[in-house]
Parts: C-alpha cells; sequence; structure tokens
C-alpha cells in the first residue's frame, strides 16, 4: 500500500512538472502581438450597413463612427476590393448621429460642440458618398432635433425611422456594424 502511495505521489509530481515545462515553453514561444496582423479574408460579397448613432467625436470633432466606417472602407479599397463589385457599404445616421449630416451653416448653428470651420466629419462623408457609399438619415431623428430638409447634405436620403432601416436592410442580407 505505502509502495502504491509512493509510486502515485511520484507520478503526480512528474505529471506536474510535465505540464508546467510544456505550458511555460508553449507560453513564451507563442507572443500573439509579435506575429503578423490578421488580415481580411472575406472580400466578396460583403454588404455592411453601418449604424452611426452616436455624437460621439475624436478630439478634432470628427465623429468616431463615421471614421471607423471610412477606416473600413480604406482598407477595402487597399486589398483591391470595388465597391459595387466586392463590397457594398450602406450607412445609416440614426439618433445622435444625425448631427453629422448637417452642411457647415446649420452645424455651426445648431450643434453645442460646434467648430468654427463647420462640420468636421464632411469631408469623410462627403468622400464615401462619391465612392458609392450609400447615405441614409432617419426623418424622426432630424426632425425631432428640429433640422431642416435644407440643413442636411444633399445626397442623403431619407428614411422613415433610422432603425427600421436597419432592420430592413439586415432583412436584405447586409451585415449591421455599430463602430
Amino acid at each position: 500500500m505505502k509502495t502504491r502511495i509512493i509510486l502515485s505521489s511520484a507520478a503526480f509530481y512528474l505529471f506536474t512538472v510535465f505540464v508546467l515545462l510544456t505550458s511555460t515553453k508553449i507560453y513564451s514561444q507563442t507572443n500573439e502581438s509579435e506575429k503578423a496582423p490578421l488580415n481580411i479574408k472575406n472580400r466578396t460579397g460583403l454588404k455592411i450597413v453601418a449604424q452611426v448613432n452616436t455624437d460621439a467625436v475624436m478630439p478634432n470633432g470628427i465623429s468616431r463612427q463615421v471614421l471607423a466606417v471610412h477606416n473600413l472602407y480604406e482598407q477595402y479599397t487597399k486589398l483591391g476590393m470595388k465597391e459595387g463589385k466586392d463590397f457594398e457599404i450602406l450607412i445609416v445616421f440614426r439618433a445622435d448621429g444625425v448631427q453629422f449630416l448637417l452642411n457647415d451653416e446649420a452645424y455651426n448653428q445648431k450643434v453645442k460642440s460646434a467648430h468654427a470651420d463647420g462640420n468636421p466629419s464632411k469631408n469623410m462623408i462627403e468622400e464615401l458618398a462619391k465612392n458609392r457609399v450609400k447615405i441614409y438619415g432617419c426623418n424622426v431623428a432630424i426632425e425631432k432635433k428640429g433640422y431642416k430638409i435644407e440643413d442636411i447634405f444633399p445626397f442623403t436620403r431619407r428614411v422613415v425611422t433610422g432603425i427600421g432601416a436597419v432592420v430592413d436592410f439586415e432583412k436584405a442580407g447586409y451585415m449591421l456594424i455599430t463602430p
């Protein structure tokens, strides 16, 4: 009996030493941050609806969510992907996010933290629209915030309700992202 306990203790001790040594070795060899960045694998058939629904901004006043969508668009195009062929992006501006659809004059008048030069997100949104990214604005939010049709960018297609449009786009096969 005593021999069996000693052998069991010795086996347990050897097993524990083995586990500690191999796990330490694996851990020390696998430094994920030093590996090359993972690349985008899916490069065709992408249908994305991005929801811009907050007024969160970078220190320079650009919408954090608009910046994220712009970065995604740039990554796709740098990989040689073509808008309309390999991917499609729609942006639905709703709730507090509709303020980023205001032209410079309206932005200066109606947004509390307005910059002297107008809407800081304007150039990015115009660039996206110019590159066939479809821009939608929630009419409920536009009206509740007291914005007028002439206050928003002319390339904006109004939808009755932003959240309803998001649901419709998802049902039509678009993946929802809320950056």
